[in-house]
């Protein structure tokens, strides 16, 4: 990998339409060792997957006019907790900028020691929990508070008329998606989640999980799969060669 072993960096490019905005993901060694050794994978391996997901499945397909991606670098637990303001008005400007399009948003949410995936349907005002360890959202009361709060300022934004008993029609949905058998495996599961729901393009999730997915968890090859998905894309775009 010339002199990535060695302390050296290459960038992803990360365009506009998978974030909402445009930068230069960097991406070095630790990156690759974390999938190479597996490793619990940090935020550099999801959003680099993210990429792969937005230019092998979303775009070919035209699905991303009915998904969307919410920077986990900016959504995550830390900065609710921190810059609860700067989470609100990212998430709330990007519902905005898609408000005319019924979209499912996904945000691979990190707890500070935990990935799981948060699909978020604005129009509906539906929100699909898939945790890998089986906790459900009162785990973090935090996190359910800012997403409540950032529905309902879309909802005003909107100008959407409710009734008072309307106003709290916000649902959870707890889905029984497949679950981790080590301490690891979260992030490559919540990955996975993912990509099951884009390879079926459905904006709604099932309580239960997909048929054509369903399981009791994830088998070593499934997670190899996203692995080796990972590395192939990122010599396709010779950050490794």
């Amino acid at each position: 990998m010339t002199d990535i072993p060695t302390g050296g960096v290459r960038t992803v490019h990360m365009e506009v339409g998978i974030f909402g905005f445009d930068y230069d993901q960097m991406i070095g060694n630790e990156d690759f060792m974390q999938v190479f050794s597996h490793e619990e994978i940090g935020v550099t391996v999801v959003n680099t997957y993210i990429r792969f997901l937005y230019d092998k499945l979303m775009r070919p397909n035209g699905l991303d006019v009915s998904f969307g991606f919410l920077a986990p670098a900016t959504v995550n637990l830390g900065l609710i907790l921190s810059r609860p303001d700067t989470v609100t008005e990212y998430v709330l400007r990007i519902l905005m900028d898609n408000k005319d399009a019924e979209k499912l948003f996904f945000i691979p949410f990190n707890t500070g020691g935990h990935w799981l995936l948060l699909a978020i349907n604005p129009s509906r005002e539906i929100v699909y929990y898939l945790d890998s360890l089986g906790n459900d959202w009162t785990t973090y009361p935090d996190m359910k508070v800012l997403i409540d709060t950032v529905l309902q300022a879309f909802r005003a934004q909107r100008d959407i008329q409710t009734s008072r008993r309307g106003a709290n029609s916000i649902t959870w949905i707890k889905v029984a998606c497949p679950q981790q058998r080590n301490q690891i495996d979260y992030g490559y599961f919540m990955l996975r989640f993912m990509r099951d729901t884009l390879a079926l393009g459905r904006l709604k999730i099932p309580t239960d999980y997909f048929d054509e997915f369903k399981c009791a968890f994830y088998t070593k090859d499934q997670v190899d799969e996203i692995k080796e998905e990972w590395c192939q894309f990122m010599i396709k775009l010779n950050v490794c060669s």
